[in-house]
């Protein structure tokens, strides 16, 4: 039985091994992974969803919570084991494996610190939930899906996503020092369970990569849940085991130079983008020109029953996009060119079909004209101050009265 607890342990960390080297993530200075897992994994995703009739891949591309991602997760966890299973014959891994496997352990916690640390910072500089766009606050409640809703309702407290910046930061620089590592694992998992329910609860589609996440922290937290156990439950004095790499690597020179190489990566990626940009509120950085909302003063001609909905608003997005808001608060966006020359926007839809509009600007009385080349219409409209909006405000209340 012992045996078969340790088999499945070795697997699981493994598995999280393989999830680590090529589940894709977006990181900064190592673009190059999405590209070896998709010249490793394509054809077999494909060969693999080709025998299930059930099984749609409308997109071959690996993305969150894509049908490639699941499929991806479920030939990582096969291959760890089959190798855990055929390394068992050679004389190297039997006698280098705990090793092998205490070097995995230490490459999960600095994984999990990498990622914990620039999401972290990504809450604290306000890049991850921004400040709702114009387009979203003129969105009545009803229609917005629950994932913009939440994501729109964080996005207005710059303190909420400073204080949980550093309730994921401060565990993510505990794994650092193999003194307090432990203790970061077990912060961690509490903090990456309530980061899946988030995910599940209100559909964000991040579903499987926090969930790898968080079993990667309850893998490397394992050995320790005895002490775990016995200090909180049974009230017993305890020790909990170092997780460290003095074991594996003898000489203090090289533990330490390779350790700082590693740390300096992890900041690298947390933190470069914005010491290079010297912006650490995403709510004051500067937007596309003539960005925002604007109400529809008069169009011409009038639509009809059989032509498109009455525009009420446009919006100019800060992602260079351009939405138009028609009487019944559906919503059509383009991408967005602005020639400024020619003072002409080009819009894009999903098709791929163009349409280009000439438009005329005044700063002063933020009045904007735009009219089609090809047809005989012409919009006059006027930007709104959504910035004076109640929900983007900066209200605070000691009390009710």
């Amino acid at each position: 039985m012992k045996k078969f607890v340790v088999f499945i342990y070795q697997t699981l960390l493994s598995f999280a091994f393989l999830g680590v080297l090529f589940i894709p993530f977006s990181f900064r200075n190592w673009n190059f992974q999405y590209r070896v897992t998709m010249f490793l994994f394509e054809d077999v995703i494909l060969l693999l969803a080709a025998q299930f009739d059930w099984i749609h891949i409308v997109n071959k591309e690996i993305t969150s919570d894509s049908t490639t991602l699941y499929l991806l997760v479920f030939l990582l966890f096969c291959v760890a084991i089959i190798l855990n299973l055929l390394f068992r014959f050679f004389n190297f891994w039997k006698q280098n494996h705990d090793k092998i496997f205490k070097i995995i352990q230490l490459v999960l916690t600095y994984y999990l610190s990498l990622i914990l640390l620039k999401y972290g910072f990504d809450k604290i500089f306000k890049a991850q939930f921004y400040l709702p766009e114009p387009n979203t606050l003129f969105t009545p409640l009803g229609m917005l899906d629950k994932d913009i809703l939440y994501w729109s309702t964080l996005g207005v407290s710059h303190s909420y996503n400073v204080f949980m910046g550093m309730f994921e930061g401060f565990p993510a620089l505990m794994l650092l020092n193999k003194k307090t590592r432990i203790l970061g694992l077990f912060i961690v998992s509490g903090v990456l369970v309530n980061v899946v329910f988030i995910n599940f609860g209100f559909d964000i589609s991040v579903k499987l990569f926090s969930s790898f996440l968080l079993l990667t922290s309850l893998i490397l937290l394992a050995p320790s849940f005895k002490s775990i156990l016995k200090f909180f439950i049974l009230s017993r004095p305890t020790s909990l085991p170092y997780l460290t790499g003095q074991a594996i690597i003898a000489s203090n020179v090289v533990r330490f130079s390779l350790k700082a190489i590693i740390i300096i990566f992890i900041f690298t990626e947390s933190l470069l983008p914005y010491l290079k940009s010297g912006q650490y509120n995403d709510d004051k950085i500067p937007r596309i020109y003539m960005h925002g909302a604007y109400e529809v003063l008069s169009m011409v001609p009038i639509a009809t029953e059989d032509d498109k909905k009455n525009i009420k608003r446009f919006f100019i997005h800060r992602n260079s996009y351009f939405i138009f808001q028609y009487e019944d608060d559906s919503m059509e966006d383009f991408y967005l060119e602005i020639n400024t020359n020619q003072n002409e926007f080009q819009l894009t839809n999903y098709k791929g079909e163009t349409l280009s509009l000439n438009y005329a600007y005044s700063k002063i009385s933020r009045s904007l004209e735009i009219k089609s080349v090809t047809s005989n219409w012409v919009i006059q409209a006027k930007a709104i101050n959504w910035q004076d909006l109640p929900l983007v405000q900066p209200l605070f209340h000691w009390t009710v009265d």
